[in-house]
């Protein structure tokens, strides 16, 4: 029974080894049917594993073999490469002493000529920089290019090349006093009519939109300047030859035009405002509104009764309703007729002054609305630099702008809106002394009837 059990123990792990060594064999094998058989299986599959353990073991023999060789054949060729290296760097190092020694002969044989070189490379550089800037270039494309060769070659200028400077810098001032029209190419547009004052402005002859240099290509302003500038440039472009006739120029090529072209209009400035600036404008249309209809409504009663104080029969006016209420309390007491007459002027003052006390409050908040501005508008330029410092004013100017704006429209609002109650003031006082002088006319007349 032991040895049954020892058998036993001995083949499970037989059966361990065998999955352990060969289980695709097993699981691809016919099924077990006795120990023997499991026994003589492990065995076999145990041979099979040690024959190709020993294959495998030869074969990376064989390959080191081949590997010791291939790195012997590699030092071989770094040994000889670390050789070359030597003698290359040697080589090199002797054609930079002869490159020395030869620039120093160079030096030494152009004497004088180096430092024309140097002059002429400098000239020519500063030239080329100046016409491809210029609005000649527009007009004659290429000619910077021969300078531009000069100013970057390592050679001694020719006779030519310096001879061609001087020629060109005395092309570029006798165009600067000429004022042409020339076909030329502008973006992708070819053969534009153009407009060329001298070397200082330029502009299309139909349009007359502004043009502008970059490298040597001629492009329109992305900003043209206000109407009154480019009429000017029209009647340059429209003008007769041999006449004088007034037209735009700028000294520096450009730069006051960009100037001129980056200030605000008339309407971004309105903008520049805000909210604040909306309502001041509100406020201002509207006061002057009721300023304007309340004016012309004065102007026609204070002429309407005018009239009627020259006329017995009473009409539809403040005076022709005094005169009313006049006959109807006339055979009254004299008391009651003064009191019935007070009472009609005060209707009708009432009535005149209608709307003016509105104007007064609107032109004295406008100026507050404005000054309102004005300190939000301070608050947004300290903020500005808090944050980013006053290095740069272009970071306050919005806020700056935000205050002068709202100040402007504070007071253009307020000092029409005054004007505007003044004088609906003054109309309406105006109208208001007659109604008093006509009723006191009346009360004396009446006085004087009772007293016969």
């Amino acid at each position: 029974m032991k040895i049954t059990m020892k058998s036993l123990s001995c083949a499970a792990l037989a059966l361990v080894g065998a999955f352990g060594l060969s289980g695709s064999a097993l699981a691809q094998g016919a099924p077990v049917t006795s120990i023997n058989e499991l026994i003589q299986r492990v065995g076999r599959d145990s041979r099979e594993a040690q024959a190709e353990a020993n294959r495998r073991v030869s074969e990376f023999q064989a390959k080191g073999s081949e590997q010791r060789a291939l790195l012997a054949r590699a030092k071989r060729e770094l040994a000889g490469l670390r050789a070359a290296e030597k003698t290359n760097s040697a080589k090199f190092d002797a054609n930079e002493a002869s490159i020395g020694e030869l620039d120093a002969e160079l030096r030494k044989a152009q004497g004088s000529f180096g430092e024309l070189f140097g002059a002429a490379r400098q000239a020519a550089g500063e030239l080329a920089n100046t016409l491809n800037s210029s609005y000649v270039s527009g007009q004659f494309p290429g000619r910077a290019a021969a300078l531009e060769e000069v100013a970057t070659s390592t050679k001694l200028p020719e006779v030519s090349q310096l001879e061609n400077i001087y020629q060109t810098i005395i092309s570029e001032m006798k165009q600067q006093g000429q004022v042409v029209t020339f076909n030329g190419k502008l973006s992708e547009s070819d053969n534009v009519s153009i407009t060329r004052a001298g070397t200082f402005l330029a502009w299309t002859s139909k349009g007359s939109e502004f043009i502008k240099m970059d490298g040597g290509d001629m492009l329109k302003l992305g900003r043209q300047p206000s109407g009154r500038i480019r009429g000017l440039a029209k009647n340059v472009s429209k003008g007769n030859p041999g006449k004088f006739v007034k037209g735009p120029i700028d000294p520096v090529r450009g730069e006051l035009l960009a100037m001129v072209v980056r200030t605000p209009s008339l309407v971004e400035r309105f903008h520049a405002g805000g909210s604040i600036g909306y309502a001041v404008t509100m406020m201002a249309a509207i006061g002057t509104f009721i300023g304007l209809w309340r004016l012309f409504s004065l102007t026609m009663t204070g002429m309407a009764v005018r009239a009627q104080s020259r006329k017995s029969k009473p009409g539809n006016n403040p005076l022709g309703r005094i005169m009313k209420a006049y006959d109807a309390a006339k055979d009254k007491d004299l008391e009651t007729v003064e009191l019935k007459l007070d009472d009609a002027i005060i209707r009708e003052t009432g009535k005149l002054e209608y709307g003016l006390s509105l104007i007064k409050v609107l032109a004295a908040v406008s100026p507050l609305m404005g000054l309102l501005g004005t300190v939000i508008g301070m608050i947004l330029t300290f903020q500005a630099i808090t944050l980013f410092g006053a290095g740069d004013p272009q970071l306050m100017a919005d806020g700056i702008s935000f205050a002068l704006v709202t100040t402007v429209l504070g007071l253009v609002s307020a000092i029409p809106l005054l004007l505007l109650h003044s004088f609906c003031t003054s109309a309406s006082r105006s109208v208001q002394q007659v109604l008093e002088e006509q009723a006191s006319g009346l009360i004396a007349s009446n006085a004087e009837s009772r007293s016969r």
